[in-house]
C-alpha cells in the first residue's frame, strides 16, 4: 500500500481527521524546524514556532486551497509564525540577543582549534547574527530561505506568496545591507 500525499492528508485534514496530521508532522517537521531555527537562532522558539505553525495548519485546514501545493502553504505558515515570534521576543527583552551556540551540533574534528580561533569564531558568528537580525523580517526571511534552506527563488516566492521579482529584489536588498554592515563592522 502506497503512503498518502501530503494532498491527501491535507483532505483528511480538512474533513476533521485528526490521525492525518501526524504523516504530516513526519514528513515536514525536520525542514520547517531548521527554516524556523534559520530565523531565530534559538532551538527551543524554533521547536515552538514549529508546534504553533502545525496547530495553525490543524485548525485551518479548512482553508488551505486544494490546488496549492503542500509544502509551501506549511513554509509559509512556519516563515510568519517565526516572524511573529522574533517580534515578541524583541519587544518582550527590548533588545537583541546574541547569538546561542547550545543545540548546535559541531563537526567531529581531529585538531581542535586553538582558543585564539574558537574566539574569533564566535565573535564572526555574533557579527552575522546581528547583521541577520537587523534585516527587515522579509529580507531575513528571503535570506534564510535562500542561503541556509537553499530554496531556488521560484520556491521562496511559492513559499513567502511573493512575486519573483520581489524575492529578487528583497534578496539583493538583503545580500547588500549584510554586506554593508559586516563590511563596516571588519574596517
Amino acid at each position: 500500500m502506497t503512503e498518502p500525499s501530503d494532498r491527501d492528508l491535507m483532505l483528511r485534514l480538512a474533513a476533521g481527521d485528526r490521525e492525518a496530521l501526524a504523516p504530516l508532522m513526519e514528513r515536514h517537521h525536520r525542514r520547517l524546524y531548521r527554516i524556523a531555527l534559520g530565523y531565530l537562532r534559538a532551538p527551543d522558539d524554533a521547536l515552538d514556532v514549529v508546534q504553533e505553525a502545525f496547530v495553525k495548519a490543524f485548525t485551518h485546514a479548512s482553508r488551505w486551497d486544494g490546488a496549492a501545493e503542500v509544502a509551501p502553504w506549511l513554509t509559509r505558515i512556519t516563515v510568519n509564525q517565526a516572524i511573529d515570534a522574533y517580534r515578541r521576543r524583541r519587544r518582550r527583552l527590548g533588545r537583541e540577543e546574541p547569538l546561542e551556540e547550545e543545540g548546535v551540533p559541531r563537526a567531529l574534528v581531529v585538531d581542535e582549534p586553538s582558543p585564539e580561533r574558537r574566539t574569533m569564531g564566535r565573535e564572526i558568528t555574533e557579527r552575522i547574527s546581528a547583521a541577520l537580525r537587523s534585516l527587515p523580517e522579509r529580507q531575513r526571511a528571503v535570506f534564510v530561505l535562500r542561503h541556509y534552506e537553499e530554496l531556488s527563488l521560484e520556491e521562496i516566492a511559492q513559499a513567502l506568496d511573493m512575486s519573483l521579482g520581489t524575492v529578487k529584489s528583497a534578496l539583493h536588498r538583503a545580500v547588500a545591507r549584510l554586506r554593508e554592515r559586516l563590511t563596516a563592522v571588519r574596517t
